[in-house]
């Protein structure tokens, strides 16, 4: 039932949006200039529910979500066909006349933003409750498995719900409690009495040969059967298209962001997004710089070495956010408290910084201190959105993967900061910032330009 409840939630909210935007600017065109004939306008509501009929046939009513970057990038295509269908209808109807172009271009940003926007609060919100998630067994030994199990039970949104472990051993406790194990028999029964379930094989805990039989005796009890493995979901840094090579099934792996042509787009987009918004952000950057002179003394700016693409190392610019003697109390805090030096060791960052001032503190939870580095976006030391510069104590953290963190451009923002910032550990910020280079696009840059905003405005994991 599960499926059916997903596909209608999410066709009704499209459907909801759509509409509502549409006739929203319209009632705010006739605000302004009082001309509005309805007549007209609902000759064109049809055309609107284009969007979810694109919508559907590009899979975007799935009970498993795409990944937030496809699934942009899709809704995105649904939406400017939907409008130019409608521009071709007042094209060959001759009806241009009866029509505000500026109302049909208004209407089409606004439905590119809120359409996301409400299918991520709805996902958010639905997702608490019961019978949203597609129930899932998941097949495989409990080692392989506990890794899969955490994912699914922390993060309800991704539709996905284990309510079972299929394997040989019988240990099935992980973290989040115990999961009852099934059996053959009762796998087999469970699967008739829900055909909404999805089989989820962990591929290491078997052999090709059973894999293989496993495989093709539960296709024969589920619908949906997804291959996993638990490498992937530790580091999670390749992006893998299905593809067929004379009847012989494949998986090619893609690397954009080390493809030039690729590179120059991003480069390009850097340069317009950054253009536009300075002349918006030089006036608050000018009132900061006042704040942070008048708290203490000394330069509103400060600059550090960081390392960039092909390891070349450049000055990032950052508002000063430390008293001038940040480093004597670093150090004189760091001898005295043993748990603090751990913590340093540790993260190379502290919760209770004593280094950090009052506007510093401010500037820090709401990211307002790296406004300066635009400047390094339009040198191009930096891009807007990449991995995060690090300093040279660093590169032994990153080990094998710092190779792959030279190959470009670190960002202002990027997928560390929009999934806990400061809170996750620095494996997993090394993890975030090798899976961002691997599956980079633009619609991942968009995703996470967009996701920031919120992340800033809530200063989750800002310290």
């Amino acid at each position: 039932m599960s499926r059916h409840i997903v596909a209608l939630t999410l066709l009704l909210t499209d459907i909801a949006v759509i509409l509502g935007t549409a006739i929203g600017v319209g009632l705010l065109r006739h605000a302004f200039d009082g001309y509005l004939d309805p007549t007209h306008y609902l000759r064109l509501l049809p055309f609107l529910l284009l969007f979810p009929a694109a919508s559907f046939a590009m899979g975007l009513y799935q009970s498993v979500p795409l990944p937030p970057p496809c699934e942009l990038k899709r809704l995105s295509l649904a939406t400017c066909c939907t409008y130019l269908a409608i521009a071709i209808f007042i094209f060959f109807t001759r009806g241009g006349e009866l029509y505000s172009r500026l109302t049909f271009a208004l209407a089409g940003l606004v439905s590119l933003v809120a359409v996301p926007v409400a299918r991520h609060l709805v996902r958010q919100r639905m997702a608490r409750h019961r019978g949203w998630a597609a129930p899932a067994l998941l097949f495989g030994k409990p080692h392989h498995v506990q890794p899969l199990a955490h994912i699914l039970l922390s993060s309800p949104s991704l539709g996905l719900e284990p309510v079972a472990i299929v394997s040989a051993e019988h240990s099935t406790c992980h973290d989040f409690g115990c999961l009852p194990a099934f059996d053959a028999e009762t796998t087999r029964q469970y699967a008739a009495g829900h055909p909404e379930a999805y089989a989820i094989v962990v591929m290491e805990s078997y052999d090709e040969a059973d894999r293989a039989h496993l495989v093709e005796h539960l296709s024969r009890l589920f619908c949906s059967v997804i291959l996993l493995r638990s490498s992937t979901m530790s580091t999670g840094n390749i992006w893998l298209s299905p593809i067929e090579i004379g009847g012989l099934p494949g998986l090619m792996v893609r690397q954009n962001l080390l493809d030039p042509r690729r590179l120059t787009v991003k480069r390009t987009l850097d340069l317009i997004a950054t253009t536009l918004a300075l002349p918006l952000i030089l006036p608050v950057m000018a009132v900061i710089a006042l704040c942070i002179r008048l708290e203490t003394p000394g330069p509103a700016l400060f600059t550090q070495r960081r390392i960039g693409r092909d390891g070349y190392h450049f000055d990032i610019l950052k508002f000063r956010t430390m008293y001038n003697d940040a480093d004597t109390r670093l150090a004189e805090c760091l001898e005295q408290s043993p748990e603090l030096d751990a913590e340093w060791r540790r993260d190379h960052k502290l919760r209770c910084d004593p280094r950090v001032t009052r506007v510093g503190a401010f500037l820090r939870k709401t990211s307002l201190d790296e406004l300066p580095q635009l400047w390094n976006v339009l040198r191009g030391d930096m891009s807007l959105v990449g991995p995060r510069p690090i300093v040279d104590s660093e590169v032994q953290r990153y080990d094998a993967a710092f190779a792959t963190y030279t190959r470009v451009r670190p960002g202002i923002t990027g997928l560390w900061q929009v999934s806990g910032r400061n809170n996750l550990s620095y494996p997993e910020r090394v993890q975030r910032d090798m899976y961002y280079i691997s599956n980079w696009s633009v619609w991942f840059d968009i995703w996470i330009i967009a996701r920031t905003i919120p992340v800033v405005l809530h200063r989750d994991g800002a310290y």
